[in-house]
This record gives C-alpha cells, structure tokens and sequence, in this order.
C-alpha cells in the first residue's frame, strides 16, 4: 500500500479538491438531502467560492496517494471545519487531516479551546469515533441537514 502524504492545498488546486469533495459528497451525502440542499451544498463547494474563502481566512488540507487526492479538509478560522471528505474510508485520513488541521489552527490561534462543525447525518458517527460530540439537534437550513458538534480541546500550558 502507497503511502499518505498531507501538505496545505496548493493555489490553483481547488478544482481538483472540489472534484473529490463533488464525488464523495454525490455517493453518501446527496441522497439524503432535497434537490434545494445539493444546489446549496454546491453553491458553497466550488472552485471559485473555495478560492475565494481561501483569500479571507483559513485553509485546506490535502491527503494524497500515489499522486490522486484521497482526501480533503477545509477549516474555517477561528475554530471550524467547513468540509471533510475522503474517499478511501476507514483508513485514519479523515483523523489524520483533522489532527493537523487543529495543529495548524492552534499554531495561529493558541488559545483555541473547541472546533466546531456542522456534520451531515452521514458523517455523525466518524465525528463521534473522533471525541466530537453533538451540542443541539439535527437542523436544516436551506435545504442541508446537519448536526452541531463540537470537539473540546486541552488548554495548552503558555
């Protein structure tokens, strides 16, 4: 089995990382969710909207095998997973980037005590196995079903 490397997404690769995210969200999440749902979800995962949040704050995370983009994760400063899709599950690449993503986050923001996400109901159960925890109820808004979660953090020793 090749190895996994993880990096920061290069500019002029959020096609390629919308690609994967457009797959993997087509096969597991799009088909419990209402057309104006898939229309949301791609109005916010796409080349240009990607590139444009990456100009305001934040960044992505890319897992990589022998070359292909396996997996990707955007956060959202301060304290925000945005999107987390891989596409070889149950192999530690959605852990992976989120481990080095709040490395990352805490590297800028060292006082962060929580990240937060909103999981769809598929991926409930990968944030559960991971120490995140549900904080409300399900709830949809503009047709994308969600969960609020949140994963505390250790206060890190100034």
């Amino acid at each position: 089995m090749e190895p996994i490397f993880y990096q920061e997404m290069r500019s002029g690769e959020e096609a390629a990382v919308c690609d994967l995210v457009a797959h993997v969200f087509n096969e597991l999440v799009a088909p419990d969710f209402e057309q104006e749902g898939v229309e949301e979800f791609f109005r916010f995962a796409n080349p240009t909207a990607l590139a444009e949040r990456m100009r305001s704050g934040g960044f992505v995370l890319v897992a990589r095998q022998s070359g292909s983009l396996v997996g990707a994760l955007e956060f959202a400063m301060p304290d925000r997973i945005a999107m987390l899709f891989v596409m070889q599950r149950r192999r530690g690449i959605a852990k992976e980037l989120v481990a080095r993503a709040i490395e990352k986050a805490r590297s800028e923001s060292p006082t962060l005590l929580k990240v937060s996400v909103h999981s769809s109901p598929y991926a409930e159960e990968s944030y559960q196995r991971m120490g995140f925890r549900q904080i409300s109820n399900e709830t949809s808004e503009h047709g994308i079903r969600y969960i609020p979660m949140e994963l505390p953090l250790e206060r890190r020793n100034a």
